[in-house]
């Protein structure tokens, strides 16, 4: 797995990213150059970009940041990080857990179809005053599938199969990557009631300092906060809303209740986070009838590239990357 330090102001640390994934982004973006000669997405793309200089600016500097430094066009880079313009579907599986002691641990696995060794890397962002570590994809910003940051929170990411898309609010990748920067549960909470989103996501969030966990369902307007208390699973899918929701994928719908069987079985007196992974590596020879999606067996379907973990007992953060059959364990504050 790669690993990189950015620093600088968004601008500073957008160019950088856009330079370590200078190839894989040149040869992506011709897809987008040509979705903007319809004029119906370039005027979308521009509005959303007005919409950005007013609720996120922050992002957008880290965007145009990535585009100069990657040399692509700005605008069809903006069009890559609205993923409901073009339907992207991601799906992952996060596990939390309270053991005997009252730590939590936590562990998730990241599945997609389009990440290799070369689009990946892990990156901290380092502001001076604090810091972010993310999971991240050329494609996406940090936030949208897993990491942590300087304060204690640790986060992980999984699409929702809503029925509804509000393309005049901002994309779920850049509500993320805001996210990232909170200081603390309420502060986290505020950002996601605050703006509006074009299209509903899961957002889990352990404060380790405070040992507190919840579930965050953002929704195109509403927000609905879960308190992990015990135990949660979760692959996708809204838990609290109950209508206007699309049928999920068979893959997600078993994941998901796989997931809630097997840790509603776990004896919390004698668990560790090797529990957890021990269910998220549960597989069978059927694609849909696996929570692990091997990379090795399926290369047209969406695989789960890494798994990361934070044992909250020993304070250690540990991420497998599959896809370069690596393993890395850090301490919370290293890098």
């Amino acid at each position: 797995m790669k690993k990189y330090i950015v620093s600088g102001n968004d601008y500073d640390m957008g160019y950088k990213v856009g330079n370590i994934f200078k190839e894989y982004l040149q040869n992506e973006i011709k897809k987008y150059d040509e979705k903007m000669l319809n004029k119906n997405i370039y005027s979308i793309v521009k509005k959303l970009e007005l919409k950005l200089k007013e609720e996120s600016f922050s992002c957008l500097e880290e965007i145009y940041g990535r585009a100069d430094g990657a040399e692509v066009s700005r605008d069809s880079l903006l069009l890559m990080f609205f993923p409901e313009i073009y339907k992207r579907i991601d799906g992952c599986t996060t596990l939390i857990l309270k053991d005997k002691n009252g730590k939590f641990l936590f562990s998730h696995n990241e599945d997609d179809k389009r990440y290799t060794s070369e689009n990946t890397a892990l990156i901290k962002y380092d502001y001076g005053k604090y810091w972010i570590v993310g999971y991240t994809m050329a494609e996406k910003l940090t936030g949208s599938s897993f990491g942590y940051n300087s304060y204690g929170l640790v986060f992980s990411s999984n699409y929702i199969y809503d029925t509804k898309i509000e393309l005049n609010n901002i994309s779920r990748y850049i509500m993320v990557r805001d996210v990232m920067k909170a200081r603390n549960l309420d502060e986290a909470i505020s950002i996601l009631k605050n703006k509006k989103v074009a299209s509903a996501f899961s957002l889990n969030i352990l404060d380790t300092k405070n040992n507190e966990a919840i579930n965050v369902e953002k929704d195109i307007e509403k927000t609905y906060v879960t308190n992990i208390t015990d135990r949660y699973a979760r692959a996708n899918h809204f838990t609290t809303k109950k209508v206007d929701l699309i049928e999920p994928l068979p893959s997600s719908k078993f994941r998901n209740e796989k997931s809630n069987e097997l840790i509603n079985k776990i004896d919390k007196n004698n668990a560790n986070i090797e529990d957890l992974r021990t269910i998220l590596n549960y597989e069978t020879e059927d694609y849909y009838k696996s929570i692990f999606k091997s990379p090795k067996k399926y290369t047209d379907q969406s695989i789960t590239v890494a798994n990361f973990s934070y044992d909250g007992e020993n304070n250690v953060i540990e991420i497998i990357d599959y896809l370069s059959d690596s393993k890395l364990m850090l301490e919370y504050n290293e890098f």
